[in-house]
Formats: structure tokens, C-alpha cells, sequence
């Protein structure tokens, strides 16, 4: 079995679970989860909404053999503030497009309109509400964002 094959039998089989996640009322945000993710693809992702970032993080730790940490950059140049960002490390293509798969649900779940852009090296895959991927389309994203490896 192929490594897309494998992909879209795992998305099937959790495609049941892309509802909304109930979020924790917490007080404290863990600054990093780890499910045991090993040496794979490195990922960050960039949420338009900053008061989105934490459920974001919370919704993404949940997804077994992946690594997520939030991190903070500087302005850039003319900006002001200080910027979260979300540093992914995941095992493989797999895992990869289990956490696109995240993404639409996550989006449509928030009040507000959000976008969300994942970064791999140089390439973007950027998901709002009004492009919300369908099964082939998330594969192909993860696919885009895998290029050559």
C-alpha cells in the first residue's frame, strides 16, 4: 500500500472524530505537548486570530505521535508585538494529513473568520473558512507540503 492509500485510509478512519473538541477550561496552557513523535517533518503554523492560538495548540496535542510547541517571534520590520506560532513535528505523511484534517474542523468551530497557514521549508498551504479541503484536497496538501521527501 502507498503512502496516499495509507493517508486516505487513516483520514476515513478518523473522519468521524473531525466535530468540534470540547476545550479545556484551564487557567495554564502547557507550553509544549509531545505524544512521542519521532524525527519527521517540521511544520509551523500561523493563526490570523492570536486568541486562537492556544485552542489551536490544545486541538493539535491531541493528535497521537505528534509534537507541538508554541513559540513567539519578534515583529517584523514596521510591525509592532510579539506573534505566536505553532512549531509541528510529526513522524510521517500520515500524521501529516491527520493534522490537516484538523484544520477544517478547527476553523469552522470558531466564532470569528480565521485563517490558518501551514509552512514546510518554502512552501504554504493556507486554509480559511471560504476553502475548507475536501478528502482529495487535504491529501494534495499534504502531498504539496511533503515536495520531494
Amino acid at each position: 500500500m502507498n503512502t496516499r492509500a495509507k493517508t486516505s485510509t487513516l483520514i476515513q478512519a478518523i473522519d468521524g472524530l473531525g466535530g468540534p473538541v470540547p476545550e479545556q477550561i484551564s487557567p495554564q496552557v502547557p507550553e509544549a505537548a509531545t505524544h512521542g513523535a519521532e524525527a519527521g517533518y517540521e511544520l509551523v503554523l500561523m493563526v490570523s486570530e492570536p486568541a486562537d492560538v492556544g485552542p489551536l495548540f490544545r486541538r493539535l496535542s491531541a493528535v497521537p505521535d505528534t509534537t507541538v510547541v508554541r513559540k513567539r517571534s519578534g515583529p517584523g520590520t514596521g510591525e509592532l508585538g510579539v506573534s505566536e506560532v505553532l512549531q509541528l513535528l510529526v513522524p510521517s505523511s500520515a500524521v501529516l494529513a491527520v493534522v490537516i484534517r484538523t484544520l477544517p474542523a478547527f476553523i469552522r468551530s470558531r466564532r470569528s473568520s480565521v485563517t490558518v497557514t501551514v509552512n514546510r521549508k518554502d512552501r504554504t498551504v493556507t486554509i480559511t473558512g471560504s476553502n475548507v479541503p475536501d478528502l482529495e484536497k487535504i491529501i494534495e496538501s499534504a502531498d504539496y507540503l511533503l515536495g520531494d521527501d
